[in-house]
């Protein structure tokens, strides 16, 4: 058995907080491509979004705007370049959304209860 020392629990302590910082810091750059503010419509130009992807509390969050308000996205994810999430809008319809991030542009699909369209964005600089 080690016995702790004071010296020994600082340097445990120390330890614990570097690989913190480092988990914050690789999560952080995990969603570099993804965070700011973006611009989208869909392909045919009639309808725009802006999508605002950031953290908090080192979790990635959304928010969505279009015609319809504002609304927080639901079940966000971002993996291999690949950013899902749905959104309720203001008469209770539930659109979901997914697109492939890569270079400041997206490009993928929406879906709700009437059907599918494609969408396109750039982040804003």
């Amino acid at each position: 058995m080690i016995a702790h020392t004071p010296r020994l629990t600082a340097v445990l302590l120390a330890a614990l907080f570097v690989i913190t910082l480092t988990t914050a810091a690789d999560q952080a750059k995990k969603w570099d491509g993804l965070l700011g503010i973006w611009d989208v419509k869909t392909e045919d130009g009639a309808r725009e979004f802006v999508f605002e992807f950031t953290l908090k509390d080192d979790k990635l969050a959304g928010k969505f705007s279009g015609a319809s308000g504002t609304s927080e996205m639901a079940n966000l994810t971002f993996e291999n370049n690949t950013v899902k999430f749905s959104v309720t809008v203001g008469n209770g319809m539930v659109i979901d959304f997914s697109a492939i991030v890569a270079e400041d542009k997206l490009s993928g699909m929406l879906s709700l209860q009437y059907g599918e369209a494609g969408i396109t964005g750039t982040r804003r600089k």
